[in-house]
């Protein structure tokens, strides 16, 4: 029992440290693309901070799995330097009795990710999104970015370059209405920001409305002005806007998978990826510990074992989202998604028995002799 919890509060805590050095890694990598997003265009810091928290639960999956995989590699190969993985063993403890820290904490992150993904993830997107969508009605200039197509109360805009309140070359597609569209391109343009509205100044462009079974009307102009009024944050809701399928509820997608034949797959994708992803910590464990636990032969073997080991996780993670993007084309797919994860598990679960026969044979024969 007493080694037991000394494995366990080692791996905690290398756990613990692991992850928020991953997580650490992805906000960073976010923040360069984020601080440039909001302050060089006049965002303020909790604008930058809320869109970090609440983007946060959709990366929860990578850097829990992988803080634990190498927290668990941290543990033992300390324990393996220190010569101490040699006296557990020494002292009676076979592979099986050695994994039980390692199990129990693979299975309360696995229920933690299972939790984040059909609780946390929906609301904490939702969050995200509507937060977003709230910028683009106070400040749109945040979130424009130079030849990117934005979408915003039924208009799409793409503009060559933007310069804070000035854009360049701008183009501009108006379905608002359904009996017409209109097209617009502007040489130049401003943000105009008034108490209830936005406004765009159109500076030297030209007008094509196009209605059906008519010509296109082509209007040129020197100046013109495009408006969308400003929302406030606590009226946008979800029905307001294009939802990511992040948003939706595992429930939820099962149902619209159901009502929508033709995107059947991507919603099966979405909603049983977040069972299997939910599973990556026992199944690195799993890995972990069948490679990790076996009978040593030599220096050259422990330094093959530990690449061969690292390599398996990556590419178990690249397989695993490799068949969530087939499950959205052939959705028959979806029962080897599960079969996958659950070989693995079974798998490296026979291997550790097997060791734990291995050494409890050696140690007869030892004491025999």
């Amino acid at each position: 029992m007493r080694i037991f919890k000394y494995i366990f509060k080692m791996s905690m805590l290398n756990t613990l440290i692991s992850f928020l050095v991953i997580i650490g890694l992805v906000w960073v990598s976010q923040s360069f693309r984020s601080i440039k997003f909001i302050f060089e265009k006049g965002g303020t810091i909790i604008d930058f901070f809320q869109l970090s928290i609440f983007s946060m639960p959709a990366w929860l999956s990578i850097s829990v799995s992988f803080g634990f995989f190498f927290g668990v590699f941290i543990t033992f190969t300390k324990l393996e330097n220190d010569r101490e993985l040699i006296a557990m063993k020494s002292s009676g403890l076979n592979a099986l009795q050695l994994s039980y820290p390692i199990f129990v904490i693979g299975i309360i992150l696995s229920s933690f990710l299972f939790l984040n993904f059909h609780f946390l993830l929906p609301k904490s997107y939702s969050f995200y999104k509507n937060y977003e969508d709230n910028l683009r009605y106070k400040k749109p200039q945040i979130l424009f970015n130079e030849n990117t197509f934005f979408h915003i109360d039924k208009k799409t805009f793409f503009a060559k370059t933007i310069n804070g309140n000035e854009l360049d070359k701008l183009f501009i597609k108006d379905y608002s209405s359904k009996q017409q569209t209109v097209d617009i391109f502007a040489k130049k343009a401003l943000f105009i920001t008034e108490k209830n509205n936005i406004k765009i100044k159109l500076i030297d462009g030209i007008k094509i409305i196009s209605k059906q079974k008519s010509n296109p009307l082509i209007i040129n102009f020197s100046e013109d002005y495009i408006s969308f009024n400003k929302k406030n944050t606590k009226k946008i809701a979800r029905s307001d806007r294009v939802i990511d399928l992040k948003e939706f509820t595992y429930f939820e997608l099962i149902k619209m998978s159901n009502s929508h034949p033709k995107s059947r797959g991507i919603y099966l994708a979405e909603a049983h990826s977040r069972n299997v992803f939910s599973l990556t910590p026992i199944i690195f464990c799993m890995i972990f510990l069948s490679f990790f636990l076996r009978i040593q032969h030599s220096r050259y073997d422990n330094i093959f074992k530990k690449i061969i080991l690292i390599s398996s996780v990556f590419l178990i993670q690249i397989i695993l989202f490799s068949m969530k993007n087939i499950i959205t084309k052939f959705e028959e797919f979806t029962y080897i998604f599960y079969t996958i994860p659950l070989l693995l598990i079974i798998m490296c679960f026979v291997f550790i028995k097997y060791e734990t026969f291995s050494y409890l044979n050696f140690k007869k024969v030892k004491n025999g002799l």
